[in-house]
């Protein structure tokens, strides 16, 4: 498929098949950050990854834990994993051992990376032949990543997957509005062809805290639902309920539990049948304003309240009155069993309903079809 990038269209909106696919994605797909390791230092980065995080890297041991775990995700619904980071192509043994675990049990494998890697030819289609349990390889690339990585790179990264078989796709970030820089990224990625390219507005999260947020485009963020693409599991063996702004964030009520301890099923279980999380997946962030506004609190929100959902959803679940406030009315009386309801014919997910209301479904099925 050929790249056709031009400027982004903030008038754009998924289609109702887009939207419900989005959000299905979270019920099948666990991503896994590998380490807050990079041999680049952008000024965007959400997670604050760098060259000096070498530390945080997955211990081997861990990711063969995780690898045993592959086939009990595979019958319990997962399709797809991503593998993240930091750079996860610097941890490549856990990776290694992560990739061809879920492979082998049928699970679709895929690796955000910078493409450092890919300074010539010869570098890149040596480095993807290592991996051959990574079928799709999301190459991230920017003005932001410009003093460590050029188009070359990307260039050399796409021609040695096309040339192994696999899938390419492009993730560009973008400032918003858009500056010479991003065309010029734009450009240079639309001459390659034969890939994929997705792109997204720049973060004020992380390390891009300090960089100018995007325009405001005079949506209404409450009536978005939350398009997690699902639970991250970090390298700490810590959780995360996306990988977006909450991905290193622990300032959160959101505690599915301890993968060093727990089954990874048993925990993602948790990630399908937490009130809050199904609530603002199924109806945005409505509710929680209803609830924030009857108890006098709507002083403590931002003004003026962020239009992208993601931003508004960390001004709510990093201010701990109003974190403390949304988890306990989504967690009382009959509202959990509302929630799981409301899943269930919005998200087509009934995993919440057999947590709440066992009794009045069928013996759930060993696996998803």
């Amino acid at each position: 498929m050929t790249i056709a990038v031009k400027t982004p269209d903030p008038k754009i909106a998924l289609t109702l098949q887009e939207l419900t696919a989005c959000q299905h994605l979270a019920r099948t797909h666990i991503t896994f950050s590998l380490t807050l390791n990079c041999p680049l230092r952008c000024a965007h980065c959400i997670v604050d990854a760098g060259p000096d995080k070498a530390a945080t890297s997955m211990p081997l041991a861990v990711a063969a834990r995780y690898g045993a775990q592959m086939p009990a995700l595979a019958r319990h619904g997962i399709r797809g994993i991503c593998f993240t980071g930091g750079e996860p192509l610097v941890a490549r043994a856990p990776l290694r051992v992560m990739s061809e675990a879920a492979a082998a049990a049928g699970i679709d494998v895929s690796v955000v990376t910078a493409a450092q890697w890919a300074a010539t030819p010869d570098r890149a289609a040596g480095l993807v032949a290592q991996f051959p349990a990574i079928s799709c390889w999301d190459i991230s690339f920017d003005a932001h990543h410009l003093p460590w990585v050029d188009i070359h790179h990307i260039r050399n990264a796409v021609t040695a997957l096309r040339a192994a078989g696999r899938r390419a796709n492009i993730r560009v970030t973008y400032s918003d509005p858009m500056t010479e820089a991003d065309r010029r990224i734009m450009d240079d990625l639309a001459a390659i062809g034969e890939a994929d390219c997705v792109a997204q507005a720049l973060r004020p999260v992380g390390r891009g805290e300090d960089l100018h947020a995007p325009r405001p485009h005079g949506w209404s963020p409450w009536i978005k639902p939350c398009l997690t693409q699902g639970m991250v599991v970090r390298y700490d063996g810590s959780v995360s309920p996306c990988c977006l702004n909450l991905v290193e964030s622990r300032a959160h009520p959101f505690r599915f539990g301890a993968p060093l301890v727990e089954d990874l099923v048993q925990v993602h279980r948790r990630f399908l049948t937490d009130p809050l999380l199904q609530l603002i997946r199924a109806l945005g962030f409505g509710p929680l304003r209803d609830w924030i506004e009857a108890e006098g609190l709507a002083h403590l929100l931002p003004d003026p309240v962020p239009e992208e959902v993601c931003e508004l959803c960390t001004a709510i679940m990093h201010r701990p009155e109003l974190a403390r406030l949304v988890q306990a009315r989504a967690a009382e009386g009959e509202v959990p069993a509302k929630i799981a309801v409301i899943a269930a014919k919005v998200l087509g997910e009934t995993d919440m309903l057999r947590a709440v209301a066992p009794d009045i479904l069928s013996p759930e099925p060993e696996s998803l079809p």
